[in-house]
């Protein structure tokens, strides 16, 4: 998929997590030095798959920088046995060739997950 947004590449990403294709999830994030056909993925499986992700939600987008924006996304999620809500925020960076930040109006770009944050639930709301 031709990421054009940094909220469609998470869209990708998180769906590629509902079904569980690690693999795949692995040659979305940034080479960080290793050669693509090595890309992590035992370290994603073993990231994500002690999340089963039922569902997600892109709640908000801000760009930060010119090659780069924060994601807020709500996620529902099974560990353990147990449900849930959590909101994450995905750090998008939008690279070129030889995998170095590009701007984000340059078309041989690929929006890429830099690194996620739990981010605090929001207070409870009283009667």
């Amino acid at each position: 998929m031709n990421t054009h947004t940094p909220q469609q590449a998470v869209t990708e990403f998180l769906t590629l997590w509902q079904a569980g294709a690690y693999n795949e999830m692995a040659r979305l994030l940034p080479k960080q030095g290793t050669p693509l056909k090595k890309q992590p993925v035992g370290k994603v499986r073993q990231t994500y798959r002690v999340r089963t992700l039922q569902t997600f939600v892109v709640l908000a987008a801000a760009d930060t920088d010119p090659a780069a924006a924060n994601v807020d996304v709500q996620l529902i999620y099974a560990e353990a046995g147990e449900l849930h809500f959590k909101r994450w925020r995905f750090r998008m960076v939008h690279f070129g060739k030889g995998e170095h930040p590009v701007p984000r109006n340059k078309a041989q770009g690929r929006w890429k997950p830099q690194a996620t944050y739990l981010l605090p639930d929001p207070p409870a709301l009283r009667a």
